[in-house]
């Protein structure tokens, strides 16, 4: 039995693979769990790094490019985009690994790059009608922004729509996820600093949030999604290729319409009909007078071009099982050599 290691944060004691680790109820995690099994059918036992200590490894895979040299052949899977870990484009630290299983079009020029798209959980339904869905329009996210300020930036983006609603039609969206207690954050460097600064005064003077809307943190994303008719499913940043991430399935598993802003090139890779173009529209209030004209017989028509998709070979490289699939039989093909 050959050994590898999965390398992520801080997880150890195999915590990494066990049901429901993570967030959203294990769904994050749940990839790697799939993949160990599938490494076990090869022979190959996948632990983390902490189970191999005193152990011949045979290769690591980290998630994500790491700084600290590897102890054994290394593989990456380049899961955050650049903008939020500018290191997943850096190809000097990149040239330590055999391989870059990568959704990151700017990346896939070199030989060692796989193209890897973001893994997703299928589900075709059945999925609540119009009449079923209480919430008009959900936004799930923490309230986090970028290090940098850039004109792809969707946390601000998220947070102008929500803005709006607040003084519009509060009681007509949904504000869900962690740090709402506070005011929205802000991007940059002396954004940083402030967004520590107000961090540390909520917790000094805790006081009601400032969003009208916020319901505070939701356990399971996808249930949630089933009651609303619309979610804002904006990427965190726009414009990068290949980043479609679960922000956009978890909306489909759930028979949900996304309003999306992803990649450019997204209406190549899922079919247009399935969501709503972010982009469209000028302002919030535009986008919100869209979705109060989508009457029940042309959300059920979105909800058909959904299933559809999801059916079709186009939807099979965003699997859990293509995912798992691409990178263990390219590892073992390395290992046979």
């Amino acid at each position: 039995m050959l050994l590898g290691s999965l390398c992520y944060r801080d997880y150890a004691d195999n915590a990494l693979f066990v049901a429901g680790a993570g967030e959203n109820n294990g769904e994050f995690y749940l990839p790697y769990a799939l993949l160990r099994d599938r490494f076990g059918r090869e022979g190959i036992e996948l632990n983390t790094p902490d189970r191999n200590i005193g152990r011949p490894v045979a290769f690591e895979l980290h998630i994500n490019c790491r700084r600290q040299d590897p102890a054994a052949r290394a593989y990456v899977y380049l899961y955050e985009n650049p903008l939020i870990r500018p290191l997943n484009r850096d190809r000097v630290a990149l040239a330590r690994y055999a391989k870059w299983f990568t959704w990151d079009g700017a990346l896939l020029d070199d030989p060692r790059a796989v193209r890897q798209l973001y893994p997703n959980r299928f589900e075709l339904g059945p999925w609540n009608a119009p009449a079923e869905r209480p919430l008009f329009c959900v936004l799930v996210a923490s309230n986090k922004a970028l290090a940098v300020v850039d004109p792809r930036d969707q946390y601000q983006a998220r947070v102008r729509i929500l803005e709006w609603y607040e003084r519009f039609a509060p009681g007509d969206f949904h504000l869900y996820g962690r740090g709402w207690e506070r005011p929205a954050a802000l991007p940059g460097r002396w954004g940083r600093v402030r967004n520590q600064l107000r961090k540390l005064w909520s917790r000094l003077r805790p006081s009601a949030s400032p969003y009208a809307t916020w319901r505070g943190p939701i356990d399971d994303k996808v249930a949630l999604l089933r009651k609303a008719r619309f979610c804002l499913a904006h990427e965190n940043c726009r414009d990068l290729p290949g980043y479609v991430t679960e922000k956009l399935f978890d909306c489909f598993r759930a028979g949900c319409v996304p309003v999306y802003v992803g990649p450019s090139e997204i209406a190549e890779l899922v079919p247009a009909g399935c969501f709503i173009d972010g982009r469209a529209f000028a302002d919030p209030g535009e986008l919100d007078a869209h979705l109060r004209s989508i009457d029940d017989a042309a959300y059920l028509g979105y909800q058909s071009r959904i299933r559809d998709f999801l059916l079709s070979p186009q939807a099979h490289p965003f699997s859990q099982a293509t995912f798992v699939e691409t990178i263990v039989q390219a590892v073992v093909a390395d290992l046979r050599k």
